[in-house]
């Protein structure tokens, strides 16, 4: 009799952890052979952290297949390498993409590139994906035909005719995240023809509302209205840093006295404060360690969790690469074919610089790295990381004019140029002894390099 109750405990936990954790799989084709596969969840949509859930490569014609377990509908990227695509993700659904990603044009920057396109070739999520993505290009499509009507004349009628023609491309909305993301790409649209400070569309979609954390229309909606709420609102600037200075328990009870929205929405406002104060910690240096004391009251004290996984995904922004943080570890085959790590140059203030072809504008900023390096010799080592397809280039670049630094290549390991966040190229990272981060980015050659070096060596060497 215990035996059998055993077993029927036992059978009884895995059906209910069944419901929570769900299997899926994405079957992929790529033109990129061997490129590492990941699929990245978002934490929140707010801060839009995200964590891999899942890591592979693919094979030599390019196909990979994900295997892994989501509990709700969630928005994902797949990364090729460092590009991205967005996938809306279903329990228990398979799915069979195809990810194109253009040829790079070395003229363009990174911001004027094409970005990587996705074709969803089948899936049997029941609709999920078809409906999301149907209503975003439907309402992207309207607000381009119709933007004078909504930004300029504000015709409110617009709102009713969005709805037919939603109604009369999908029918019946399935699923309550599409109902949502709907919902709050209107109020978007109506907050524009409103033109009454986000007033209405408070009320309405926000005051006494569940609050949608990984929901996108709804934290993009979020920032536009309350990034500035302290500011914009009945706040006086001086009283506000005054009360700031006083901690969490005291700034949290002045906020909510001085506004009705807040004090009527104690879970909202926590997050409105902390996404505020995410703002101010950049636009206020002298008030950072009040800042992120207010963040940190916030977290020790909040009793939702979603609020608590935010303000942690906040703090984690704001430390990334933040001076006096440690610096993402390396180690990389120099032009000898040796390994060299950063751990290796603990006792140096160092100089990184990233690079992907050699160019004027490289050639010149070598020159004046060299300046650099020959002025202060015994101040800063230099460090240039190149890729793969550029690191013979830079070789023969190096030893044609006498370059007397480490040149490192990156090789595999490119998942470092996210972890420092590298946008363009050449880019550029101070790192100070015990590789703390200094200054990241740091400013090329020609733009003052030399001013932050030297100011960031004088306090080190203060300290």
């Amino acid at each position: 009799m215990k035996k059998y109750l055993v077993i029927s405990l036992l059978c009884l936990l895995l059906n209910n952890l069944n419901l929570f954790s769900q299997n899926i799989i994405i079957k992929g084709k790529i033109q990129q052979p061997t490129s590492l596969i990941r699929l990245m969840t978002y934490n929140d949509m707010l801060t839009r952290e995200q964590t891999t859930i899942y890591e592979t490569k693919a094979d030599e014609n390019g196909n990979f297949v994900i295997k892994t377990e989501i509990d709700k509908i969630t928005p994902a990227q797949i990364a090729i390498d460092l590009e991205r695509v967005d996938i809306i993700l279903k329990p228990s659904a398979e799915y069979e993409v195809e990810i194109t990603i253009p040829e790079r044009d070395e003229n363009l920057s990174y911001f004027e590139r094409q970005y990587p396109t996705m074709k969803m070739i089948k899936t049997d999520d029941n609709g999920l994906y078809y409906q999301y993505y149907k209503v975003e290009k439907i309402i992207d499509d309207f607000i381009l035909d119709n933007f004078n009507q909504i930004y300029r004349r504000r015709q409110k009628s617009l709102l009713d005719s969005l709805d037919i023609l939603v109604n009369k491309e999908l029918g019946v909305i399935k699923y309550d995240f599409v109902k949502d993301y709907l919902l709050y790409r209107k109020a978007n649209i109506q907050m524009a023809i409103d033109n009454d400070n986000a007033e209405t569309v408070m009320s309405r979609y926000y005051d006494k509302h569940k609050i949608l954390y990984t929901q996108s229309a709804y934290m993009s909606l979020f920032d536009e209205i309350f990034v500035n709420y302290l500011v914009n609102r009945q706040f006086e600037p001086s009283e506000l840093m005054l009360n700031l200075r006083h901690g969490y328990d005291r700034f949290m009870s002045y906020v909510k006295s001085k506004d009705v929205f807040l004090s009527d929405n104690k879970e909202l406002a926590e997050l409105i404060v902390a996404w505020n104060m995410k703002r101010m910690y950049y636009e206020y240096p002298e008030e950072r360690k009040f800042v992120l004391a207010i963040l940190e009251g916030i977290k020790q004290n909040t009793k939702v969790k979603d609020n608590k996984n935010v303000v942690e995904n906040i703090l984690t922004q704001i430390n990334r690469l933040s001076y006096g943080t440690d610096a993402p570890q390396f180690s990389l085959k120099n032009a000898d074919g040796k390994m060299v790590s950063l751990s290796s140059f603990k006792d140096n203030m160092l100089l990184l610089q990233f690079v992907n072809k050699v160019s004027p504008m490289t050639d010149y900023q070598f020159q004046e790295l060299n300046n650099i390096s020959q002025y202060w010799p015994d101040m800063i080592k230099i460090i240039t990381i190149a890729t793969d397809d550029s690191f013979d280039d830079f070789k023969a670049m190096i030893e044609k004019n006498g370059y007397d630094w480490e040149l490192l290549k990156l090789s595999d390991n490119m998942l470092l140029l996210e972890q420092y966040q590298i946008k363009t190229f050449p880019d550029y990272i101070i790192v100070m002894p015990q590789n703390k981060i200094g200054m990241a980015p740091a400013p090329a050659p020609d733009q003052y390099l030399d001013y932050h070096m030297k100011r960031i060596y004088s306090y080190t060497i203060k300290k």
